[in-house]
């Protein structure tokens, strides 16, 4: 009898599984955190649905959260990395890191990792955010943002060296990601090299109004330079 209860148990969470996919196909919410994506398109009936749904998906874990065997038959991970999205935009992040370790204890997920550090990163917690920065690189060596999370962090922390050559990296993976060219630039800019951090912000200028006012502000400070040399030198 309790076997055959754990089965109707985990066909009724097969079921919900399948409905919150569908959900989160039609709202974007991907593995990928989306900046930009917001839940306000759903109607205050669609939120309490979808809420009761999780809520129900919850409920159905915790009874079989004991047995570990039971999370590794016939769940996706990444939907737990989505519901682990889905309370990022909520602002649950609490709630959002546990989904993404129960991904992980599924199968180690790149994005899980990732996403887990963006929220370590946004609470401070550098140290731990650059180390699973550390495991999403280790499971997909190309993720070019995990490496320029990482040259953020490495800068905040006074290493701006290493953290070019984070960033060179990202940027031979990525060559024109905004992030990376304008972290690249700003270590020029610094480093009074402004030939160097125009030929990055030209990359991406085409991407982001701000950074064209940069690069006239920058071109008008070459120009003077330019001269100002040319003038020293006939003299």
């Amino acid at each position: 009898m309790k076997s055959r209860n754990i089965v109707t148990k985990l066909q009724e969470l097969y079921h919900l599984q399948t409905n919150l996919s569908m959900i989160f196909d039609r709202l974007g919410i991907t593995q990928e955190i989306q900046d930009k994506l917001s839940l306000d398109e759903l109607s205050p009936q669609e939120h309490d649905q979808l809420t009761l749904l999780i809520e129900k998906f919850e409920f159905g874990l915790e009874e079989i959260r004991n047995n570990p065997t039971h999370l590794e038959q016939g769940f996706d991970q990444r939907l737990f990395v989505r519901l682990g999205n889905y309370f990022y935009y909520e602002g649950d992040f609490s709630q959002a890191l546990e989904y993404y370790n129960l991904s992980n204890f599924i199968d180690e997920n790149e994005w899980a990792y990732f996403n887990s550090a963006r929220i370590l990163q946004l609470q401070d917690q550098l140290d731990r955010a650059y180390e699973k920065y550390g495991q999403a690189i280790k499971l997909k060596p190309d993720f070019s943002q995990a490496l320029c999370h990482q040259a953020e962090i490495l800068i905040n922390q006074g290493e701006p060296e290493k953290a070019l050559e984070k960033l060179k990296k990202s940027q031979q993976l990525n060559p024109n990601d905004p992030e990376t060219n304008k972290l690249i630039a700003n270590y020029y800019i610094e480093h009074g090299e402004n030939t160097e951090a125009l030929i990055h912000l030209k990359a991406i200028h085409h991407r982001d109004p701000e950074v064209k006012t940069k690069i006239t502000e920058l071109e008008q400070k070459q120009s003077f330079l330019n001269r100002f040399i040319g003038r020293f030198r006939k003299r």
